[in-house]
Parts: C-alpha cells; sequence; structure tokens
C-alpha cells in the first residue's frame, strides 16, 4: 500500500508584521491586515491604520494639557494657601494648600503611568474641593466660576483623551 505522505500546507508571513500566517488564513491574526485581501480591502485597512494613530496623537496631546492643569491647579493651590496665611495668619490654610497641592503633584505625576484614573481623581479631588469651600463659605462658589468651569472641561478632555488611549490600546 501507498501512504500519501501529506505536508502542512506552507506557512507564509503578513507582509506587515512577519507573523506566521497559515495557508488559509486570510487575515494576520496579529495586526488584522488583509493579507489576502483586494486592493481596496488594503488601501482601507492603511486609511485606518492612519487615522487611529492620528487620534492617538491627539490624545497623548489632550492628556498632556490636562497633566499640565493637574499642575496648574497644584500651583493655584498652594499660591492661595500662602495668599491666606499672609493676609490672615491662616496656618491651617497653608498646611491644607499644601496637602492638596502635593496630592495633584502626585496625580500628575501618576497621570504618565495611569492617565484615567489619576484624571478622574483629579477631577473628583477638585470638585470635592469646591463643594467643601462652598459649604465652609458660600460666597466662594461664584469666584473665579469661569476659572473653575474651564479648568473642569480640560480635565474632562484629559479623561477622555484617557478613556480614547485606552480603547485603542
Amino acid at each position: 500500500m501507498d501512504e500519501l505522505i501529506q505536508t502542512p500546507a506552507e506557512a507564509t508571513h503578513c507582509s506587515l508584521c512577519s507573523t506566521p500566517l497559515a495557508a488559509d488564513q486570510n487575515f494576520c491574526v496579529n495586526c488584522g491586515y488583509p493579507e489576502k485581501g483586494t486592493e481596496s480591502e488594503k488601501a482601507k485597512f492603511h486609511a485606518d491604520r492612519v487615522q487611529n494613530q492620528r487620534k492617538q496623537q491627539f490624545a497623548k496631546k489632550e492628556l498632556k494639557t490636562g497633566r499640565i492643569i493637574l499642575l496648574v491647579i497644584a500651583g493655584l493651590s498652594f499660591l492661595s494657601g500662602l495668599f491666606y496665611f499672609f493676609a490672615m495668619d491662616d496656618s491651617a490654610s497653608l498646611i491644607a494648600s499644601g496637602i492638596l497641592s502635593i496630592v495633584y503633584l502626585a496625580l500628575a505625576y501618576w497621570s504618565q503611568q495611569k492617565p484615567l484614573i489619576a484624571m478622574v481623581l483629579g477631577l473628583l479631588v477638585y470638585l470635592t474641593t469646591i463643594v467643601i469651600n462652598g459649604i465652609v463659605e458660600p460666597e466662594t462658589i461664584h469666584r473665579g466660576i469661569i476659572m473653575k468651569v474651564i479648568i473642569i472641561a480640560f480635565l474632562g478632555k484629559g479623561i477622555n483623551s484617557a478613556l480614547q488611549l485606552r480603547k485603542n490600546k
């Protein structure tokens, strides 16, 4: 009896990422490139890839802006503590503002490793500070309302950018 010797289908490699492909695979399992697709499918793949890279670059830029806002809040918090200390001889405000500044600095640093969590916590700390100040001194709610809205908007953009980066990974 003659035995048929079967050779495995010759494996090819993805032309984009060099992942081995079985002969019957149309798409790369690693990067999704349509190796056996039409020219139109290949062009769409490349266009989508460029668009995603641009979105990621924009999201990183927005995230950097959010990080800068955390640093600005830290500085403003410390400066307001200094103002209350020298104007009203209130050392408790200086200590509280110093601690709050350190928290914002830590969140800005942490946003490099865990951007979504750091931005959400930054926004929550900022909103909590506004609410507590509003309870203690109700007239502070109206002071600097435009600046407060701008800071909240930038932190919101930072959160959105962190979500986009997480989704694209």
